[in-house]
């Protein structure tokens, strides 16, 4: 597990190494992040959902899991927002540094450490939180800085959610799985080639958009933000799970999630629809720092806990 953090964080570091050092173009590192969110990630996903085995006994428990922690996290995003007097642009911000994760991090330590279970795993937890995620931080915004009508509110949610690659091949990838559809061998290979070379560009172009600057400016908002990620949703997974009895191996990978770094699309989000998208950036560079250390000791508790 070590090992697979490690290596993971390692080319985190090199994709921030290059971009200081001016390796490539912004050009290049501004196309590479949208390559790999709309063809190369899409393409793992689709080939993971249509080999797994979806078994609505430990589907059902799994999902449950996930939404009761959602609520957990949001409303401690939206208590702790209030009680330091966040403005909407900011406090949208902190609801969306709290929920969402950043899947692709999870996704190539888990693969590293647990194998293809724990990818399979992933990506059915993917497939649970992106909506609620997507939804959830879309409302936030809009209500938070103002602009929530209802029509311009339900455009956007749906908007979001049509548009979201993830989504459509976690759906497609589904699909064809419950339907027994034959993929043909072409059409599978070059899912799983997309998906060889998806982890690694990700991985670098997350290190190549971490941003430090003016961090000191907003010490309680990011210190708020750093404990959602490091404390209170991996602890409301994790707790939730223990309760509907789910199996180790289900804990890891929800722990992980929980503890894992905001998902770089939250700034464009933001950026987007009016929130605070300068707070949005220092919040995944400061919990991706953080969740180098927060992610390995949550799944080993998350292990440990499992077996007693």
């Amino acid at each position: 597990m070590l090992s697979a953090i490690a290596a993971t964080l390692a080319i985190v570091a090199i994709g921030y190494f290059l971009k200081q050092k001016d390796f490539l173009p912004d050009t290049v590192w501004q196309s590479l992040s949208p390559l790999c969110y709309w063809v190369l990630f899409p393409g793992l996903l689709f080939d993971v959902m249509t080999t797994m085995e979806l078994s609505a006994a430990v589907l059902g428990p799994f999902t449950l899991t996930i939404a009761c922690a959602s609520v957990v996290i949001v409303l401690y995003a939206i208590v702790a927002g209030r009680a330091i007097g966040m403005d909407g642009p900011a406090h949208s911000s902190l609801v969306q540094g709290s929920l969402r994760h950043n899947g692709f991090l999870v996704l190539s330590i888990l693969q590293g450490a647990f194998g293809v279970a724990a990818v399979q795993l992933t990506a059915v937890a993917i497939a649970v939180i992106v909506p609620i995620s997507n939804i959830v931080s879309v409302i936030a915004i809009l209500v938070m800085t103002g602009k929530g009508g209802d029509r311009g509110m339900k455009r956007a949610i749906v908007a979001e959610l049509l548009r979201n690659p993830l989504l459509l091949s976690l759906a497609l990838g589904c699909g064809v799985n419950l339907l027994q559809i034959p993929v043909p061998f072409f059409i599978a290979t070059a899912a799983a080639m997309l998906g060889h070379g998806a982890l690694p560009l990700l991985l670098l172009s997350i290190g190549a958009s971490l941003r430090f600057s003016a961090i000191r400016g907003h010490a309680v908002p990011l210190g708020l933000a750093i404990a959602a990620k490091a404390l209170v949703y991996p602890a409301a997974l994790v707790g939730m799970g223990l309760f509907l009895g789910l199996d180790e191996l289900s804990l890891v990978v929800l722990a992980a999630a929980g503890a894992a770094p905001t998902a770089n699309s939250s700034y464009t989000l933001a950026a987007e629809l009016g929130g605070d998208s300068r707070l949005m950036a220092e919040i995944i560079s400061t919990q991706t720092v953080v969740a180098a250390l927060s992610m390995p000791i949550w799944i080993w508790v998350a292990g440990r806990l499992a077996q007693t």
